[in-house]
């Protein structure tokens, strides 16, 4: 009875208790939101203005803005921002840069269609083209202090210093992000025993010569930045200062966002201010159009995805190379290129849903030129590849293939029927690339949180407590003090030294004695 009372209580108060309870949620969840909003912050994003750079910030800034902050990105004035996403905002800066780049990039284009490419001459060109608009554009610049940004994320490029100049002149805080870091130039203490030069072929398993040669290369390059690269004029954007301080701005960011993972780096002993953040552009997959599910769903064999991104120009040469191979395998080739047709088993297509294409269980293999976003996507659905890398960090990336056993690669200088059949052949019939990969996703996917959540609770982070409790003290060490050579090279003075007194102290004593013996004999 006294159990009935108490329920029939409880049923006549229920719609007094069901108000109650919803004011005191409705409460609590605006209290939240409205502390969510004390605490948003308005962040500057400054990308390299190249879509594969752009994405990775995007992604970064889509996933800030759903926690309640504001982003606001610098492009060119030219740049095509419509792959953005629809509620990413922009100021834009300097006329006609993407006209420049463009043809950069075609000159490069042409340059790695026919074998030939200087890494040297490509930073060169690509900084100037860049930088000359960059840092000159004060009208610009006069928009970005009128919004009053708290922090800034900006594309690192160790060879393109004048991004850093828009934080320094705005005075706030910034995050570095990067799909390649160059662990000295942003002050990280390296092993150079362990730890490849990015530009070199090197594993982390490396002979005696390669470790000298790889030594000498990260010291070499750090001097080649500082002193040999072409000085600009940057005095409308940071009066006063000097070249060598410019070089250093890379060493005062909070934190470095690199667009990497162990699961396919060389594992690296890293500072707690350089976070891992890779497949920032993995997404789960959307359904294909219907004339390309069909086309997969009927691949009784599979499907091979063939995408070079931009920069490979098929010449009629390479063209008939991949042809001749393509139509001798059994599997169906579903090639992005600048042309529509269908040729028997192969379909050629101006627009490649890659990741998506990725994802269809038929999918056995893609042949691509080992950008970085490309790999993860690969490494996310668990497909092998077969890469020809052409510029930048794709033939790092390619070495990693061998490295891992996730792949087959090869120079395009180097190109023949021959290789390119036995490097796809060896790949559909040896399990141990498809297992090597799905394990190594595996691993990727147990991760709590995605690369994008990584990068923004870190941001979140270092624009509430700041980045020093990150960072060395002692940040400020040049590339000779972090790999010690200044404490070898008074090693090497000392034992000089040393080795001279013990010569002499031998020829001392061995005179001693013959003049002790010429005495006895007189």
């Amino acid at each position: 009875m006294l159990s009935c009372y108490f329920c029939g209580q409880s049923l006549k108060n229920f719609p007094e208790m069901m108000f109650t309870s919803s004011v005191y949620i409705f409460l609590a969840i605006f209290s939240l939101h409205c502390q969510r909003q004390v605490h948003a912050a308005k962040i500057l994003a400054v990308p390299m203005p190249s879509h594969s750079h752009v994405s990775e910030s995007n992604a970064v800034a889509v996933e800030l803005m759903k926690r309640g902050h504001r982003v606001k990105f610098y492009f060119p004035d030219d740049f095509d921002s419509s792959k953005c996403a629809p509620d990413v905002t922009s100021i834009r800066y300097g006329k006609d840069v993407m006209y420049h780049l463009i043809k950069i990039r075609d000159k490069i284009t042409e340059d790695v269609s026919e074998g030939k490419t200087s890494r040297f001459s490509f930073m060169q060109t690509v900084r100037k083209a860049l930088c000359a608009q960059l840092i000159n554009d004060t009208t610009g610049l006069e928009k970005l202090r009128q919004e009053n940004f708290d922090f800034a994320i900006v594309d690192y490029l160790f060879f393109v210093k004048c991004n850093l100049l828009i934080p320094y002149n705005l005075s706030i805080p910034f995050a570095g992000i990067s799909s390649v870091i160059e662990l000295l130039d942003v002050g990280q203490p390296i092993s150079t025993s362990v730890s490849p030069f990015f530009m070199t072929p090197y594993t982390p398993n490396m002979a005696f010569h390669e470790r000298v040669i790889n030594t000498v290369t990260h010291i070499m390059t750090n001097i080649a930045t500082y002193y040999f690269l072409e000085a600009y004029d940057y005095s409308k954007i940071a009066p006063g200062l000097s070249w060598r301080e410019l070089q250093e701005l890379s060493k005062k960011a909070d934190i470095y966002l690199e667009n990497s993972d162990v699961v396919l780096n060389y594992p690296n002993p890293l500072m707690p201010n350089l976070i891992q953040v890779g497949g920032l552009t993995v997404k789960l997959p959307k359904p294909l159009p219907k004339n390309i599910q069909k086309f997969f769903d009927e691949a009784k064999h599979g499907v091979i995805i063939v995408s070079f991104g931009s920069t490979l120009k098929f010449n009629d040469n390479l063209k008939n190379i991949f042809m001749s191979v393509f139509q001798k395998l059994k599997q169906k080739i579903f090639w992005k290129a600048a042309e529509e047709k269908e040729i028997g088993n192969v379909l050629m297509t101006k627009w490649l849903p890659q990741n998506d294409a990725l994802a269809h269980p038929n999918t056995k293999l893609i042949i691509y030129h080992c950008g970085n976003n490309g790999m993860f996507e690969s490494l996310y659905h668990g497909i092998p590849l077969v890469c020809v890398p052409q510029a930048a960090d794709q033939f790092t990336n390619s070495r990693k293939l061998g490295y891992l056993k996730i792949g087959r690669f090869f120079d395009l200088a180097d190109l023949t029927e021959e290789l390119l059949q036995e490097c796809i052949l060896d790949v559909l019939s040896d399990p141990k690339y498809t297992a090597n990969i799905k394990h190594l996703s595996e691993i990727y996917r147990s991760r709590p949180e995605t690369g994008a959540e990584r990068a923004a609770s870190a941001i979140e982070h270092v624009i509430k407590y700041g980045g020093k409790h990150f960072r060395l003290d002692q940040v400020d060490l040049s590339t000779f003090q972090l790999l010690a050579v200044d404490v070898w090279f008074i090693i090497f003075l000392l034992l000089i030294v040393f080795m001279k007194i013990f010569i002499f102290i031998l020829g001392f004593c061995k005179r001693f004695v013959q003049s002790k013996a010429k005495m006895k004999q007189n």
